[in-house]
């Protein structure tokens, strides 16, 4: 009884390890919306990985439909876990930037917050 619990407590103790972990990498599409100004647009996303737990990601989007904007993060795993990331930047014009992603299978569901700022960002591949 307590070899079978070991063996139950491994396997799934490394299942959830960030390895086994669904990858954000790829290509991901949506909209991204703020909750301050109510703004809002489509959004594209591709993720690639450096390492375990980091991954570089490009967005691009439309801001009033017309103005298209690009910005580099990186995305740090969140320590304990297999599928939240952090990302913090200082970007032109927004100051401090930080957002918190959850990647679930096919859904990367973020929130961005900076100076003047929030809203969310909603993919999927």
């Amino acid at each position: 009884m307590i070899s079978r619990l070991l063996a139950l407590t491994l396997v799934f103790g490394f299942l959830s390890s960030p390895a086994w972990a669904a990858s954000p990498s790829g290509r991901w599409a949506g909209s991204w919306s703020s909750a301050s100004t109510g703004h809002r647009g489509p959004l594209r996303a591709r993720v690639r990985q450096v390492d375990t737990n980091t991954y570089r990601t490009l967005f691009a989007g439309r801001f009033a439909k017309v103005i298209p904007f690009v910005y580099p993060a990186t995305l740090h795993r969140v320590p304990g876990t297999c599928n939240q990331f952090e990302s913090s930047a200082r970007l032109p014009l927004m100051g401090e930037y930080r957002m918190t992603a959850t990647v679930n299978g096919n859904q990367f569901y973020a929130r961005f917050r900076s100076r003047e700022d929030q809203g969310i960002f909603n993919l999927s591949r």
